[in-house]
């Protein structure tokens, strides 16, 4: 018995591959015996921290601390979420006029899946069409997004560490002014981000994941069932496929996201079973593809196959010049060079703070190596072998290089380098799908299958990189589209700063030390966001509009033009009358109960060509319009600023021609104000 002990703690036996990321460590030999020392080394050296992933008592403090944020947040942005004007107004009119009878696609335009208009259309039926549905609405999607970060960041990492991740969603997603979660630019984009995270996360729960405490070493020591069964209950598939497919109904990217993602974990979870594989895939694809070909098919029969798919874009077709440019502008691709160095650059400074964090690490956590000035072990590589090694005065001088190379970087050249922490996920999401890649393929090599971790880790990472695709080129924490892509991608960052690097220092003293550091770094950029953005709402949003539908709280410029406009319809309308507002501002359709004439609900430049004018002048001579309402709404991000000049041009030249300006609504009330003005006003037609 002892020389078989013997024998198998001096055995080589087959290489292990480093592993950067966090994986599951070395299958060792079934055996009564217990661990040798040299087994314990071994896998100590190459496996990752170990995370409980099961949420139980311990992370009440933490889960309390997102509570806290979450109501904090609340109280300094309360009716400060939405703009009245850009996509809101949208927002806010279009379920109203469906809850009235009117059929999406037909008489309304939309450009998004029909969900979640007909949702908050049902909302407004049993509640009453106001402001304070929307809010609500917003505010219980919001915490059910930051559950589902917080559980899927649990299944990678520590409450501590995923709490970091889920404050990162909260303050530069959920309260960011410009595209926050409780009054949206499109709910659409919401409920979609909300329901592909609801996909990944059941999918991620398919996945037998090992249950342990944290002293718990010798739990990780097994390798995956010998049947290669990674899914628990594939059950779960079923569910993912039914909100994967409620999600492309929703938005479209966002659906076809979860959609490959579903697809993919499908194929890894049955491997090598590929009968195992196909009948998980059946499981996911059949419920997605029935739920979205029955609802379109009703649709198309409702409203005509042509107006469905041309006129909404829903599949990309016929897309006008306009939109085009819109969309390479959010994805980087309209200046490709330009964005690819943005990116490298954000990577360089990601380098050069992951530097500081190891020197700082190696620096707090080297003990009587530093002290003496001898050299220290830096990481760990297969079996157990140090990397290198590195002095103190080499860490030093490493921390002062890299700290000042981090703040110089920004500032050096012509070109706008910094524009946010998740410039460089494309990179990153990459990285972790290469390594954890290779690691998976080491798995299956010695087991025949991969462990859970990995595949969980490929599944996130696959479908953060793919909820990017739109913006694949300028990810920015900023723009109001970023948020609803970001949550997986964040947790995936996090993730790749504590375990994906922190993971690799040999020392435990060290490796504690970088991911204390990198938690920190995380948290230190929420505590700074979230008094600016407080800030932000509290002394920009100063004006409260109030009507019986609701209180918006906007900007003073715009505030006192909207309030005045109300005023106005009031006055010069009764309930139920027509009135149009061009390019956008149909809030003031929802806030005075008057009817949008108009088949569309925005018609900023790519909505209305010629025919299009032509279809717009005829609703308003058939309806008997009287008042149009013209918001000074430049839109140079379609590459046409000026509605009138630069598009839509026979609409407003008909306009001017049998209607005449009676009023201005703002700060200035000057009569030749042009669309562009750095003011904002409303300019009021009434017919001659």
């Amino acid at each position: 018995m002892h020389e078989e002990a013997h024998r198998v703690c001096a055995s080589p036996g087959p290489p292990s591959p480093m592993r950067p990321f966090a994986s599951s460590p070395p299958r060792v030999p079934a055996s009564p015996l217990p661990l040798t020392l040299c087994q314990r080394q071994r896998i100590t050296y190459n496996r990752p921290s170990i995370v409980n992933t099961r949420i139980n008592k311990r992370d009440l403090p933490w889960v309390g601390v997102i509570a806290v944020s979450f109501a904090i947040g609340l109280a300094v942005s309360w009716q400060r979420w939405g703009n009245p004007l850009v996509d809101c107004g949208r927002e806010m009119n279009q379920p109203l006029r469906l809850e009235q009878g009117e059929m999406l696609y037909s008489d309304v335009r939309h450009i998004y899946g029909p969900l979640s208009p007909y949702l908050n259309a049902a909302l407004y039926r049993v509640f009453g069409p106001s402001l304070n549905v929307l809010y609500a609405n917003g505010i219980l999607t919001a915490a059910v997004i930051l559950a589902l970060t917080y559980w899927l960041g649990r299944k990678l990492m520590g409450p501590a560490a995923t709490t970091a991740a889920t404050l990162s969603v909260m303050w530069l997603c959920a309260f960011k002014q410009s595209g926050n979660y409780i009054l949206p630019y499109s709910y659409s984009a919401l409920h979609g981000c909300t329901l592909g995270l609801a996909a990944l996360a059941l999918l991620v729960k398919s996945i037998r994941l090992p249950s342990v405490s944290h002293a718990d070493d010798e739990a990780y020591t097994s390798a995956p069932d010998r049947d290669g069964a990674l899914t628990a209950n594939s059950g779960y598939f079923v569910a993912a496929g039914i909100a994967a497919g409620l999600a492309m109904l929703s938005k479209t990217e966002m659906g076809l996201a979860a959609i490959i993602t579903g697809v993919l974990a499908a194929a890894l979870s049955g491997y090598p079973n590929m009968r195992k594989s196909a009948s998980l895939l059946a499981k996911f694809v059949f419920p997605a593809l029935a739920i979205i070909v029955s609802v379109y098919a009703i649709i198309a029969l409702r409203v005509g196959w042509s107006t469905l798919s041309r006129d909404s874009f829903l599949f990309l077709r016929s897309l006008p010049p306009e939109l085009v440019y819109f969309n390479k502008r959010i994805s980087g691709f309209d200046q490709p060079v330009q964005s690819l160095i943005q990116m490298s650059v954000a990577a360089i400074r990601l380098i050069l703070l992951a530097m500081v964090a190891a020197a700082t690490g190696l620096l707090i956590g080297g003990g009587r190596g530093t002290e003496e000035g001898n050299a220290l072990p830096i990481m760990a590589e297969a079996g157990g072998r140090d990397s290198g090694a590195i002095s103190a005065a080499q860490l030093w001088f490493l921390l002062v290089a890299s700290l000042a190379l981090f703040f110089l970087l920004p500032v050096a050249g012509a070109i706008g380098w910094d524009k946010g922490p998740y410039l460089a996920m494309p990179f990153i999401l990459l990285a972790l799908l290469i390594v954890t890649a290779r690691q998976a393929k080491s798995e299956i090599d010695r087991w025949g299958t991969m462990s859970g971790h990995t595949l969980v880790v490929l599944i996130i990472s696959f479908y953060a990189l793919s909820s990017l695709a739109r913006v694949v080129l300028r990810v920015r924490s900023g723009g109001a589209y970023s948020s609803y892509l970001l949550p997986a991608s964040v947790v995936m960052f996090t993730y790749a700063w504590v375990h994906g690097f922190g993971d690799r220092f040999r020392e435990r003293k060290v490796r504690r030390a970088v991911q204390v550091i990198g938690i920190g770094l995380i948290l230190a950029d929420v505590a700074a966001t979230a008094p600016l953005l407080a800030i932000r709402f509290r002394e920009k949003n100063t004006y409260p509009v109030s009507t019986a539908r609701g209180t918006i709280i906007a900007v003073p410029d715009l505030g006192q033009a909207v309030e005045e406009a109300i005023q106005f319809i009031n006055r010069e309308t009764k309930p139920g009358d027509p009135v149009a507002v061009l390019p956008e501002g149909t809030s003031l359709n929802f806030f005075t109960g008057r009817r949008n004439p108009l088949r569309e609900e925005i018609t900023t430049p790519g909505f209305l060509d010629e025919a299009g004018q032509q279809r717009a002048i005829n609703q308003l001579i058939e309806s008997n319009t009287r008042l149009i309402l013209v918001t000074n709404r430049p839109t140079p991000e379609f590459g046409a600023s000026s509605i009138g000049n630069d598009y839509c041009v026979d609409l407003m030249n008909w306009v001017e021609s049998k209607f005449e300006p009676i009023a201005v609504f703002g700060p200035d009330k000057t009569s030749n104000l042009q669309i562009g003005d750095k003011t904002f006003f409303i300019k009021a037609y009434m017919r001659k």
